[in-house]
């Protein structure tokens, strides 16, 4: 009799302590690194902060047959091609010119300079910083985001990809817009 009951025992201990261990913070992405860095363009007229521990590069890119500033910031142990591998989870602000045939907010995001036709078509309205702004969520290799909105005869358009929301790259994601300054 002493064996099944030694037996139930143990397994509900080994239960109580995976439970344990679930709630706890063992399993929950570390949250953002308090420290941050602030990014200032003058040319485009914003700022951000982003934490330290990420890293950020720019470079002019041109896609179907237009120049376009891109800006990219991913994490600092992400920053070394895998072999094999996908490229990593990241953040990118695209700045587009706007000024020579202006478009509205919904016409850019129906245009193939968009990836909205990866996602379900719903857009929900915000700001950033004073600026009306247009949030939707999409799907390709990974999960993705972007927020788009007007500025100095520019579309910037803000989007992460990530595997989950409570991944790490998507709290800097927030983050981000969060203390974006438009000048």
């Amino acid at each position: 009799m002493k064996g099944p009951i030694i037996g139930i025992v143990i397994v509900l201990a080994l239960l109580a302590t995976g439970a344990i261990f679930y709630a706890s913070d063992a399993l929950q992405p570390a949250p953002p690194a308090s420290i941050e860095q602030t990014y200032a363009n003058d040319l485009f007229g914003f700022s951000f902060s982003y934490p330290v521990g990420y890293l950020l590069a720019e470079a002019e890119v041109g896609v179907l047959g237009r120049t376009h500033h891109v800006i990219t910031i991913i994490k600092e142990e992400d920053a070394v091609p895998r072999a094999n591998a996908e490229g990593p989870t990241a953040i990118t602000i695209d700045v587009y010119q706007n000024d020579t045939k202006p478009q509205t907010l919904e016409e850019w995001i129906q245009s193939d300079e968009s990836n909205a036709k990866l996602g379900n078509g719903v857009m929900i309205e915000g700001t950033v910083g004073d600026a009306p702004a247009l949030r939707y969520t999409w799907s390709g290799l990974y999960e993705g985001e972007t927020t788009v909105f007007l500025h100095n005869d520019r579309i910037v358009a803000v989007s992460v990809t990530y595997m989950s929301q409570a991944d790490d790259i998507y709290g800097v994601y927030g983050m981000l817009l969060n203390s974006l300054r438009l000048r």
